[in-house]
């Protein structure tokens, strides 16, 4: 089948890709591929967070070698570890975010599939 897809979405807004599927649906809609859309989505955003994960603690064990080497002075280790403390939250928060927004789809999904919306 080709055209646009008929999916319409939340805004009310028709959706613009290619139909691809037998219920003139694109790839993105159709609930053929729910289960490959919801591992994508499993994995998605996380290895940004684990990235950053990595490079804030490679950072702090640079400022734990620096105190130790006497090349950092030890309250300015201490407030640079409590900024650290800081970014951590914030990654752990983005991330729960994420994981909340695509909960949340999930379900708009599975509600669209079995008729609950």
């Amino acid at each position: 089948m080709s055209g646009r897809c008929s999916f319409i979405k939340a805004s009310g807004e028709r959706c613009r890709g290619a139909a691809t599927g037998q219920h003139g649906l694109c790839w993105a809609h159709d609930p053929a591929n729910a289960q490959q859309r919801r591992r994508a989505a499993s994995r998605g955003g996380r290895g940004k967070a684990n990235r950053e994960v990595a490079t804030l603690k490679e950072e702090i064990k640079a400022v734990i070698e620096d105190v130790k080497a006497g090349d950092l002075d030890r309250n300015d280790a201490a407030v640079m570890i409590q900024a650290y403390r800081a970014l951590k939250d914030f990654i752990a928060l983005e991330r729960q975010v994420k994981e909340t927004e695509e909960l949340a789809a999930e379900i708009e999904e599975l509600k669209r599939e079995y008729g609950g919306a």
